[in-house]
């Protein structure tokens, strides 16, 4: 009768890890744990149901996990700095070597550089933000 006490603990820290991380990794343990709980109070010894729980956790664990992340991963949101990468904005003033350039996003002013350092774009022309390095943007002519 202790076994079932021990998987109910079980069972229990590995849905309290999961609810507080998040990580799809203990969710498994807790499957594995109800089951051998189950196993438990049948009466059937612990070398029965020891090398259940670890066969069946890990077998729910290696087996679901990719799939459970991706069906509840909704992508990223795209917040802050990171909202402008994708979007054509207009040169305030020219990008040549060694000089960054600008434009403006939202109101604010915002250092950009190209990535081929020998590039010179000249003021009003159209460009398109590819990433975030550091404080400044890099830019492509588009």
């Amino acid at each position: 009768m202790a076994w079932l006490y021990v998987w109910l603990g079980i069972t229990a820290v590995a849905l309290v890890i999961e609810f507080i991380t998040s990580e799809m990794v203990s969710i498994w343990f807790a499957g594995g744990g109800l089951i051998a709980m189950i196993i438990s109070a049948f009466g059937v010894e612990w070398y029965v149901h020891v090398p259940v729980f670890i066969a069946l956790s890990l077998t729910l664990l290696l087996s679901f996990r990719k799939m459970a992340l991706k069906y509840l991963d909704k992508g990223d949101i795209r917040t802050n700095a990171d909202s402008a990468i994708g979007k054509e904005f207009t040169l305030l003033s020219p990008i040549s070597f060694n000089q960054a350039g600008t434009i403006k996003i939202n109101d604010v002013i915002w250092s950009v550089i190209t990535e081929n350092a020998n590039e010179s774009l000249s003021e009003g022309t159209i460009v398109r933000v590819k990433s975030l390095k550091g404080n400044k943007y890099i830019v492509e002519k588009v």
